[in-house]
């Protein structure tokens, strides 16, 4: 996401002539196609207009997905294992769908304080207190299957969110590509240049972009 934002700053910095090839490159950065628009490229413009509509729109049933399942793990944690996760670390979400209780959790963590510190009961006992869940901060599942049923629905949500910052990253790239492309239209001028076709007439499924060199 860094990485696009700066793509972005840089870009900016670009158009900030006044330029007729420039204004259209700032239009693009704006909305994608709208610099091809302005500069009569009625096709292309909709081409990435419309690959724009496509991203936010896959970006927003992904955030609502990702926010169903959120409320769904939380819900069976609250209501089937008697915590609540909300406001909780990603570990503790991790440790309530890996134990089906907090005892069982515990008692875990001792082991590892054992197996850390064999001969040193000091140590392990600052390792337990560190690392184990307090009383009253715990957790204990009414069936196995819910805590299946959790640990899914929390695996889910957390890759519905990955989903939708991919795909709003993807806007920023067809920004960069769109704003790029209106700035290269011209084609009076020598340089790079760019075109949008489709390779079958009557089949609007595949799209080319073309980028080369005019001498």
């Amino acid at each position: 996401m860094r990485t696009g934002l700066l793509c972005l700053a840089v870009l900016l910095l670009l158009v900030s002539g006044a330029s007729a090839d420039r204004s259209a490159m700032a239009r693009s950065l704006l909305l994608p196609g709208w610099g091809q628009n302005h500069l009569g490229y009625k096709t292309r413009g909709l081409v990435f207009m419309g690959v724009e509509a496509a991203t936010w729109m896959g970006a927003g049933l992904s955030y609502i997905e990702a926010t169903w399942e959120q409320d769904n793990f939380r819900g069976l944690a609250l209501n089937k294992a008697g915590i609540d996760v909300s406001g909780s670390s990603r570990d503790l979400q991790d440790d309530v769908g890996g134990y089906m209780s907090s005892d069982d959790f515990n008692t875990y963590i001792r082991q590892l304080a054992r197996y850390y510190y064999p001969d040193d009961p000091v140590a392990q006992q600052q390792y337990f207190q560190q690392y184990s869940v307090p009383d009253g901060a715990g957790w204990n599942w009414s069936s196995e299957a819910e805590r299946l049923a959790y640990r899914d629905a929390l695996r889910e949500s957390r890759e519905w969110y990955r989903r939708t910052t991919y795909i709003a990253m993807f806007a920023v790239v067809n920004r960069v590509v769109s704003a790029i492309d209106a700035a290269l239209l011209d084609p009076a001028r020598p340089g790079v240049y760019t075109d949008i076709s489709f390779p079958e007439v009557s089949d609007y499924s595949s799209v080319m972009f073309t980028i080369g060199a005019r001498f």
